[in-house]
C-alpha cells in the first residue's frame, strides 16, 4: 500500500487557503504583517497528479510519502511573486509588525460579541499567518519522480487561471 500525505494543495480551481491568500494580494485589501520571513510548505496540483501517477506506475508495494514541492518560499517571496504577476512591481506592499496586527486580531476577536458580525481577520489567523509550517518532503524516495513544474511556475500558472483569466465554467472545487 502505497500513503500520500501532501501539504497544503493549490492550483487551478482550488478554492482553498491559498487560493483565499491570492485573491486578496490581488483585491488590494492585503496587508503583510510581521516580517514574512516565515515559510509556508505547498503542493502546486500538478505536481501532486505527477507524483501519484509515479506511484501507481512503480513496482513499490509499500511506502509512506509525504509530498511538500521543494524549496519552500518565505511570504516575502510569494507577495512578491503575486504582486510581479499582477501589477509588475516587484514589493511586499505595506506591512504591519507582527505586535501590532496581534493586537487589531484580539480586537477583531472581541467584534462578534459587541456587535454580532465577524471579521475575516483575528488573532487566531494572525498567529496562524505569520508561522512557520514547512515540511519535508519523502518525494526523492520514490524512484524516477521529477516534479513536472517548479513551485513559482504553480503560482504563475494559478495567479493566470484564477485572477487573471478566469474560466467561468471551469469545475471548482472547494476546500477548507
Amino acid at each position: 500500500m502505497l500513503i500520500v500525505r501532501p501539504t497544503v494543495i493549490f492550483g487551478e480551481g482550488n478554492r482553498g487557503n491559498v487560493h483565499n491568500l491570492l485573491n486578496q494580494i490581488a483585491s488590494s485589501r492585503f496587508m503583510m504583517i510581521g516580517n514574512g520571513q516565515n515559510h509556508k510548505s505547498k503542493a502546486y496540483i500538478g505536481n501532486i497528479v505527477a507524483f501519484l501517477k509515479t506511484c501507481v506506475d512503480s513496482d513499490r508495494h509499500y511506502g509512506l510519502f509525504k509530498y511538500v514541492d521543494t524549496p519552500d518560499m518565505d511570504l516575502n517571496t510569494l507577495v512578491r511573486q503575486v504582486r510581479r504577476v499582477l501589477s509588475n512591481k516587484d514589493w511586499v506592499g505595506p506591512r504591519l509588525p507582527y505586535w501590532l496586527g496581534l493586537i487589531l486580531g484580539y480586537i477583531a476577536d472581541g467584534r462578534p460579541r459587541i456587535i454580532g458580525k465577524s471579521l475575516p481577520v483575528s488573532s487566531i489567523r494572525v498567529g496562524k499567518f505569520c508561522t512557520t509550517t514547512a515540511f519535508t518532503s519523502a518525494k526523492q524516495k520514490l524512484d524516477g519522480f521529477e516534479p513536472t513544474h517548479k513551485l513559482s511556475e504553480g503560482i504563475d500558472r494559478t495567479m493566470q487561471s484564477e485572477i487573471l483569466s478566469p474560466d467561468s465554467s471551469r469545475e471548482i472545487f472547494y476546500t477548507e
